[in-house]
């Protein structure tokens, strides 16, 4: 192959004609590419690998998943951010799970979760950290300004001390609210 033919002016092709061929396979890529980071980020895929994990009860069973709203939240709810950055970061790192999942023997047993839950837990807990536990705020996001009625009178204080404080030395909502969804292991 000639290299310097790529970068020739086509003599076969109009730039217009490549120009829209360009857009159209990008839009194409754009749009196939979405599709499938919002199919892997349902419930029913998480499961495929976890189906034989009780993640899935243990936030139907704790405030995530019974609650006087009704409000059942989804995996990617709590494990992916909403920001788009760090969302497809969060895809890519959590990709290699996959060939965990394949490698890992025994890694869709309750057992291997048992075993592993103490890692996890601060894996889960130190990613949270790292982005200020924005996944939290986008459904507890008035948490400082309106407080909910339910909230008792000392969290509002502990909320609202903690408010006060600089942004580089305010806890993260994980510092203190650990075990809501799933139980934090005490060893």
């Amino acid at each position: 192959m000639n290299w310097r033919a790529l970068f020739k002016p086509s003599a076969k092709y109009s730039v217009l004609a490549l120009l829209v061929v360009g857009i159209v396979i990008g839009a194409i890529g754009f749009f196939a590419t979405q599709q499938t980071l919002h199919a892997t980020s349902t419930n029913a895929f998480c499961m495929t690998c976890h189906a034989g994990h009780s993640l899935e009860q243990e936030v139907l069973q704790s405030p995530h998943g019974a609650n006087s709203a009704g409000i059942v939240v989804q995996c990617q709810q709590c494990h992916i951010p909403q920001e788009p950055f760090a969302y497809l970061m969060k895809k890519i790192v959590v990709s290699k799970d996959i060939i965990g999942f394949m490698t890992i023997d025994g890694f869709e047993t309750q057992d291997w979760l048992e075993t592993n839950r103490k890692q996890q837990a601060e894996l889960a807990r130190d990613f949270l950290r790292s982005i200020d536990s924005s996944t939290c705020q986008n459904c507890h996001n008035r948490i400082y300004e309106t407080p909910s009625p339910e909230m008792k009178k000392m969290a509002v204080r502990m909320h609202a001390m903690n408010f006060k404080k600089p942004a580089d030395k305010r806890k993260t909502c994980v510092d203190c609210h650990r075990g809501v969804a799933h139980p934090y292991p005490k060893n």
